[in-house]
């Protein structure tokens, strides 16, 4: 399969050649094991022999067998010189007290670097717990836009970066007269989603197949069948209800939609989110009178996903899509939440970064809308965007700069 180079690659790079271990957390066929491939490929380019690095795969029952009963006879087993070792471990999550095991590998060879991946960030919260100063987390997901872009020539990822978007810097929008063709492959992206291998699929009969299969061997199986055989069916009509759900969270229509009871849809929804299947956006207030501070917005990670659980591959809700999507691309960032008050006035998205607060609405048109205006007139941001798939704009609300952006390229 072609490699499409990853964005948190060059995040990883930097932490290859020091003691800490690099845990690498994910969905199910996001590209972990393609990233540790491509990792073994730097580390031969720098000049590591390759009986040095050592690719485990504890999906392999006998292997993790093995590691579980002595996993310091295993690390010396593979050892053949006093160089420096790599072992690159893939679905960490399979072996048992895997925290434990890990720091005392990492406590009783200095000379061993290891890179693991896990498909649970819930897994990955327990093993930091053992791993305090020892570890560092990167999040691999499926293809973010740009990675997309890549996957469908290097002129489109040249396009990405004339539009993208610094909120670390003045922004400057700029237009491209390349929009018809940006919007399509877009289209495309919301409709089959993001997953790699359904990415590199060109028949779309075949994504739809692929989609299918990630969603009963990952989802449902995996993720869905760990609450338990009699919760499974509940499970899934609950993700199809999330799926066909527009806006806030309603947790009585979930429970009554699903059969889960109303305490276990709110104990169900952070492990969909640890199983990296959705996010949950809480509300930003201050004002607690009149600003919503309960009720959560829920987003898909992945839109083929979504679009498979509500059965609209031919005819996708692309303006719910399109929301979906500029919130995935924040959250690879930043932190973010929607404000919504008990007057329903709403704003789509609030970023907060170090410094400051910016705004966000989601629109198809560049247009400011009374709910924009009140939050500026509130919290008087410095900035605010309106992400939109028509056009670049400039102007100023109550001291506020307004930008009219593109897709929010990040």
């Amino acid at each position: 399969m072609v490699y499409i180079k990853r964005e948190i690659e060059r995040d990883i790079k930097k932490w290859i050649e020091s003691r800490e271990i690099i845990a690498i957390r994910g969905p199910r066929q996001c590209g972990k094991t393609t990233l540790l491939m491509r990792i073994k490929e730097i580390l031969k380019n720098r000049g590591v022999e390759e009986e040095c690095i050592h690719y485990v795969n504890f999906e392999d029952d006998l292997t993790k067998l093995k590691f579980e009963e002595n996993p310091k006879e295993f690390i010396e087993f593979h050892i053949l010189s006093k160089r420096k070792q790599y072992f690159l471990m893939d679905e960490v999550q399979y072996v048992k007290d895997i925290g434990k095991k890990l720091k005392l590998i990492f406590d009783s060879f200095e000379n061993v670097k290891l890179i693991i991946t896990d498909s649970s960030s819930f897994d990955m919260i327990n093993l930091g717990a053992y791993l305090v100063g020892r570890v560092i987390f990167f999040t691999l997901y499926p293809f973010s836009f740009l990675e997309f872009l890549r996957s469908k020539g290097e002129r489109y990822e040249k396009l990405y970066e004339r539009i993208k978007v610094d909120f670390g810097k003045r922004i400057k929008p700029e237009k491209t007269i390349f929009l018809d063709e940006l919007n399509k492959l877009l289209h495309e992206y919301l409709t089959f989603g993001s997953y790699p291998r359904v990415v590199l699929e060109r028949s779309k009969e075949k994504k739809k197949e692929l989609l299918k299969n990630i969603f009963i061997t990952y989802v449902e199986k995996d993720v869905v069948g760990s609450y338990g055989i009699k919760y499974r069916e509940r499970v899934v009509k609950l993700l199809k209800t999330i799926a066909v759900v527009r806006g806030i969270v309603n947790y009585e229509t979930l429970s009554m939609n699903s059969g889960l009871k109303y305490h276990e849809v709110r104990e169900v929804l952070p492990l969909l989110e640890d199983s990296f299947v959705v996010f949950i956006v809480k509300p930003f207030y201050k004002n607690l009178m009149n600003e919503i501070r309960k009720n959560p917005k829920i987003y898909f990670v992945d839109y083929g996903i979504r679009n498979y659980l509500s059965e609209s591959f031919d005819n996708p809700e692309f303006n719910e899509l399109y929301e979906n999507f500029v919130h995935n691309q924040l959250k690879r960032f930043y932190e973010v939440r929607y404000w919504r008050t008990t007057a329903k006035t709403e704003v789509d998205f609030i970023l907060k970064t170090e410094k400051e607060i910016i705004p966000i609405e989601v629109k198809t048109k560049p247009k400011i809308t009374r709910s924009f205006r009140s939050f500026i007139q509130h919290y008087k941001p410095k900035k605010g965007l309106i992400a939109n798939l028509n056009d670049v704009s400039k102007t100023r609300v109550n001291g506020c700069e307004v930008f009219g952006v593109l897709f929010v390229c990040l």
